[in-house]
């Protein structure tokens, strides 16, 4: 298991996200819809899949 980079949790599951201060890291799920939430993710972060 791997841990969250911002709350520190062990999780199997860790999303990539771009914070808009702090750049990219994995964090947990929690964590990433916190972030989504008060706007601190770079436009396009988190996604998955091909951009074409």
């Amino acid at each position: 298991m791997e841990r969250c980079a911002l709350c520190g949790s062990e999780s199997e599951t860790l999303l990539w996200a771009v914070h808009k201060e702090k750049g990219g890291m994995w964090v947990c799920v929690n964590c990433w819809k916190k972030l989504y939430e008060k706007n601190e993710l770079v436009s396009g972060s988190g996604e998955s899949g091909c951009g074409c």
